[in-house]
């Protein structure tokens, strides 16, 4: 991991921590409605979401309009020895519980796993994106390697604030196919 991505992580965690409330539900509300008119959200049955952290953008929002849509939700649970993330459908916030790395995450006992192929849609969280839809994210490359073999629909969202012109590129990182900005 290079101190580039190190230093740009540490220094748009911060920049997104100072948001105030205001600017946060202002950048939240324009991200969600931008995505829910995106054709793979309007097409999609099954989306893959993780439940955000206080400086993410909120996703209980999209999980609840996705069951609105009838639409099956996916959240990933970590597997820190194995560095990988698996999806379980979840049907209620009953189906959740603080976990690794203090996420919160499917209770498997709960819930039922869904294979990477029905997953329609995945968004994918991140700190820090580049106009070629790279991305920085907390370093741990669980998105990364997910996404190697991924190949249906992948869409980020970010605020104006976190978008910068290039991310140095690894061989290992993988870029999402569309980058949803709020301009707020």
């Amino acid at each position: 991991m290079s101190n580039i991505k190190t230093n740009l992580r540490n220094d748009y965690l911060t920049k997104l921590k100072q948001l105030s409330v205001e600017q946060r539900t202002m950048i939240n509300h324009q991200l969600q409605k931008k995505l829910f008119q995106q054709p793979q959200w309007i097409k999609a049955d099954t989306i893959g979401v993780t439940m955000n952290q206080d400086h993410e953008w909120e996703t209980w929002p999209i999980i609840e309009r996705a069951w609105q849509e009838n639409k099956k939700v996916a959240v990933p649970k970590c597997n820190p020895k194995l560095k990988q993330m698996t999806f379980y459908q979840i049907n209620g916030y009953d189906d959740l519980a603080i976990q690794f790395y203090n996420l919160m995450e499917p209770i498997i006992e709960k819930t039922e796993m869904v294979i990477k192929t029905d997953i329609d849609l995945l968004i994918v969280p991140g700190i820090v994106f580049d106009h070629y839809h790279y991305r920085i994210g907390h370093g741990g490359g669980y998105y990364d390697r997910f996404l190697a073999d991924f190949k249906q629909a992948t869409i980020s969202l970010a605020w104006q604030g976190q978008v910068i012109e290039k991310i140095e590129v690894e061989s290992f990182d993988q870029p999402v196919q569309k980058l949803i900005i709020a301009d707020v």
